[in-house]
């Protein structure tokens, strides 16, 4: 499998299981939103080394077999940060964090919160109409650190070793900045400067 078709899988795979996400007050308007979706999945998948884009579509096929919906436990993960009382009710039925996945999904998570703090200085403009990068924004929208740490709660140990080995085999080369460049790219914009500019005169 091509790496652009694999890639394609995945996002099809996540949306198929982002259907099925009952939310508290049902169903969200973003689970219409497929070109939003395609967009903003494909551009981080586009930032990914290819060992890393394999064992996370085999993460996938293993739920489907369990029957897990990873995009389910990702959001219900978040709700610790965003509603914790909530978070105590359903906690039980999540499956456990080892603590070696923990300790990877940390590691991972401050590399990209150093880079997305490199963007805030260099691209502000186009970080804005992102999640806030820490807390609770206040529409409830939950952080950047906190959604990305349980989406890769959600990964198997073998593909968050692997995304770990790939960010140290070359720790210069920010992820988050190249997926961002594809996302605005796929709006239209030729570069993150070019799309800096243009948001620069948008609330």
């Amino acid at each position: 499998m091509e790496r652009a078709e694999l890639e394609k899988n995945i996002v099809a795979k996540e949306w198929d299981m982002f259907q099925k996400v009952k939310g508290i007050d049902g169903r969200a308007s973003c689970q219409d939103d497929w070109k939003t979706f395609f967009i903003m999945r494909i551009s981080q998948f586009e930032s990914w080394d290819l060992s890393v884009l394999k064992s996370y579509y085999a993460d996938l096929l293993e739920a489907e077999k369990q029957e897990r919906n990873l995009v389910m436990e990702k959001y219900a993960f978040m709700m610790e940060e965003t509603d914790p009382v909530y978070f105590l009710s359903i906690r039980s039925l999540l499956p456990e964090v080892s603590e070696k996945k923990e300790l990877i999904a940390e590691k991972i998570t401050s590399c990209f919160m150093k880079w997305e703090q490199e963007m805030e200085k260099t691209h502000p403009n186009v970080r804005k109409h992102g999640r806030p990068a820490e807390g609770i924004g206040s529409d409830g929208t939950a952080s950047f650190r906190n959604y990305l740490k349980c989406e890769l709660y959600t990964y198997s140990e073998r593909t968050l070793a692997l995304f770990l080995l790939s960010i140290e085999k070359n720790p210069d080369c920010n992820r988050y900045k190249i997926a961002m460049e594809k996302m605005v790219q796929a709006y239209g914009y030729a570069s993150l400067d070019e799309a800096e500019k243009a948001l620069s005169n948008m609330p």
